[in-house]
């Protein structure tokens, strides 16, 4: 471990404007994005302030020969904190390796979204699932804005002779494994701080070796390539022809993992490629205004303060809860008082004061927010009153 959204999208009171799908099921919102080949998005709503994300990383690829595995991705789970209303999270759901004219006919040799190595003959490998801060048109070795990662598995090697297995490909973490018959070597895991060596290839190419974010190719083609991670696990090395029968090539190493503080994981799982996001579903906004009758008064004379809380547009339910006052400029609390007085589907706060020193008093009113509609802290209404003898 390394520690530092099935049904069309709703948009929901509170929910983040994502391109994955987003359910809401009691207190909680859940974000679900799946496998799209592009990076998606998703904006923190208004009263949230951290996230809980799962994260899985993709499979590596199969050769094409003898359908010889790659290896799995990863999961990881952790909290996302520190975050603001409005600010963008970019996600990065992992691919699995993919066919083209390029590849062997049989063969998924391009690697996958998101830092999958490639081969040609061998497997490419899966791309890592990951949720960052800056897009992905950032490269990462200007700014790694990685918050949460996890690993793809490395592609599987290829085989030439019936009387050699093909090599798989590792688990996220693991290394490749080796080549038979004297072929290459296995690519190395990626690790917390640098990518996984290439394979060596006795009478053969060495693998690439795993770059920050990126798995290393196949060697010559026919090694299985890494897979994706916080760094790429590195590529076989290829098939040994030198060898009788020829050797096969090596599998591709797994990327590794970034578990946020307090998070769980990596574990390995051969469930699909995604990246789920949940949050405790903020209540409706309010409207609030602030009134001091007088906002003229002098020292020691009683003063009336009144909070009146409104919900938005849409919302009928007359809300409830408290209303705390503070003079800021002495950073004295003033007291807190119920929403008591009904006023349509608005409900008013009330509190008699006195001040003891002149000049000019900053007062804030904060919300509390009830199970319907959320507080204010982040922008209490503030106004002043200006005291003398």
């Amino acid at each position: 471990m390394f520690c530092a959204a099935a049904v069309a999208p709703l948009v929901l009171p509170g929910t983040a404007h994502a391109q994955g799908s987003c359910t809401v099921s009691g207190p909680t919102t859940t974000c679900t994005f799946a496998f799209t080949g592009a990076e998606q998005a998703f904006t923190v709503p208004g009263g949230v302030s951290q996230v809980d994300v799962t994260a899985i990383g993709a499979a590596g690829g199969l050769e094409g020969v003898n359908n010889t595995a790659g290896g799995r991705g990863a999961q990881v789970s952790g909290t996302l904190g520190g975050l603001t209303a409005g600010q963008t999270l970019y996600v990065e759901v992992g691919g699995v390796p993919i066919n083209t004219s390029a590849c062997y006919v049989f063969s998924p040799c391009i690697g996958g979204f998101n830092g999958g190595g490639t081969s040609r003959f061998g497997g490419g490998g899966g791309g890592a699932s990951d949720v960052r801060t800056q897009p992905a048109a950032t490269p990462l070795t200007t700014t790694d804005s990685r918050l949460i990662v996890a690993a793809g598995g490395g592609g599987a090697g290829e085989v030439f002779s019936s009387s050699c297995p093909g090599s798989h490909g590792g688990d996220a973490g693991q290394p490749g494994q080796n080549g038979a018959c004297d072929g290459g070597m296995g690519g190395g895991a990626g690790t917390g701080t640098q990518g996984g060596a290439g394979g060596s290839a006795p009478g053969g190419t060495p693998g690439g070796s795993g770059a920050l974010g990126t798995g290393g190719n196949g060697g010559a083609g026919t090694g299985g390539a890494g897979g994706g991670g916080l760094y790429g696990g590195g590529g076989g090395g290829s098939l040994n022809g030198l060898a009788t029968p020829f050797g096969s090539a090596g599998g591709g190493g797994g990327g590794s993992s970034l578990v946020p503080a307090g998070g769980t994981g990596p574990t390995l799982t051969s469930s699909a490629a995604s990246i789920t996001i949940s949050y405790t579903t903020p209540g409706k906004p309010v409207t609030t205004v602030l009134t001091a009758m007088l906002p003229h008064t002098r020292v020691g004379l009683p003063l009336v303060l009144s909070d009146l809380v409104c919900p938005t547009a849409g919302s009928t339910t007359r809300p409830t809860g408290t209303v705390t006052f503070t003079d800021t400029t002495t950073g004295e609390t003033l007291g807190s008082t119920r929403l008591l007085l009904g006023l349509g589907r608005c409900a008013a706060a009330g509190l008699v004061t006195a001040f003891h020193t002149t000049g000019t008093h900053t007062i804030t009113a904060v919300y509390s927010g009830d199970t319907v509609y959320q507080g204010d802290s982040s922008n209490p209404e503030t106004t002043t009153v200006t005291v003398t003898r």
